[in-house]
């Protein structure tokens, strides 16, 4: 890899400075004494230990046991008119700020069920859930699809083109890496206290919520509609994947113990989501930028591997699964 050209990417080194300041400023917040938010404790710990990893796993070591491989055809497969694809970009990235905006500051919604919520037994019920994942999915998957579907986009013609043989080594070892890294490590508990019967039920519920509610809406807002329009627009793949975990970063802004209340805790809510969600986001990227395929990230690093123990026992609590 030429590390002299990304020196002479202004995009490239614009959205990396973004990053820096953002992941300065929460150091700097905290340092200040700014009350922080229960998803920002601790951020250094985290950094090192979690995502610092996550960057280097699925980001830098895919894409160099991948860099011989042919480019993706972007235009083609995503029907991107390069003309338009500047102003199509931002046009999806006004619309999901505008729309996390109001969902995250007016109904306490986000990308993971709760939202900013904490969640603990008994405080939401089966209806909490399924409202937020009828409201994800027709803002962030109905709409979006009819937007593609006037402009060319043709799904049968996308999935033709998946090279899932090609592909089964990534899926296979990020998958289990993104599953049994949380377990190992002590930060779910998803073993003990759960009969048989409560895992066959509550695993393929919580995939099928979440796939609603969170999965689908990052395959099509940020796989299918931001990645293929800039990468049409910009040659290296490393700008790419990290205006893709920007973007994710967005997406991110009122996940599970974000608190706004103050502009103080507000301001180590913001620049920790950014620090910490943008590693994340580069790394659902990479698996798109490297196969082409958006429905890879969805297995390998988020609905079908980490949150299935994140989440499945909140799931067999809401749905008193017996």
């Amino acid at each position: 890899m030429n590390i002299t050209k990304y020196f002479k990417d202004r995009t490239f080194l614009s959205a990396l400075t973004f990053w820096i300041i953002a992941t300065v400023g929460y150091f700097q917040f905290v340092s200040l004494g700014h009350a922080v938010s229960p998803i920002s404790v601790d951020g250094l710990t985290s950094l090192l230990t979690i995502y610092i990893p996550v960057l280097v796993l699925t980001v830098f070591l895919l894409l160099y046991l991948t860099r011989k491989r042919q480019p993706v055809q972007w235009g083609v497969l995503y029907a991107v008119n390069k003309a338009t694809a500047k102003k199509e970009a931002w046009l999806s990235v006004g619309y999901l700020l505008l729309t996390q905006l109001i969902l995250g500051l007016g109904f306490n919604m986000g990308l993971h069920f709760p939202g900013t919520g904490i969640y603990s037994t008994g405080s939401h019920s089966q209806t909490d859930v399924w409202i937020w994942a009828t409201t994800y999915t027709i803002i962030y998957t109905v709409i979006p699809m009819l937007w593609l579907r006037n402009r060319g986009f043709s799904l049968r013609k996308l999935f033709s083109s998946f090279q899932w043989i090609r592909d089964l080594w990534i899926i296979i070892a990020y998958w289990a890496l993104d599953f049994f890294g949380p377990i190992l490590a002590g930060a779910t508990d998803f073993f003990g206290g759960i009969t048989a019967s409560q895992y066959a039920r509550g695993v393929p519920l919580g995939i099928l919520v979440n796939a609603l509610g969170a999965g689908l809406p990052v395959v099509v807002m940020m796989h299918m509609i931001f990645i293929p329009r800039v990468a049409v627009l910009v040659e290296n793949k490393l700008t790419v994947i990290l205006l893709g975990g920007l973007f994710y970063s967005v997406f991110s802004l009122f996940d599970q113990g974000v608190d706004y209340s103050t502009l103080a805790i507000g301001l180590t809510s913001f620049t920790y989501v950014v620090m910490t969600q943008t590693l994340v986001g580069m790394g659902k990227a990479t698996f798109t930028v490297v196969t082409g395929n958006p429905f890879i990230h969805f297995i390998t690093l988020h609905i079908i591997s980490a949150r299935v123990p994140f989440d499945t026992r909140m799931y067999i609590e809401i749905f008193k699964l017996k």
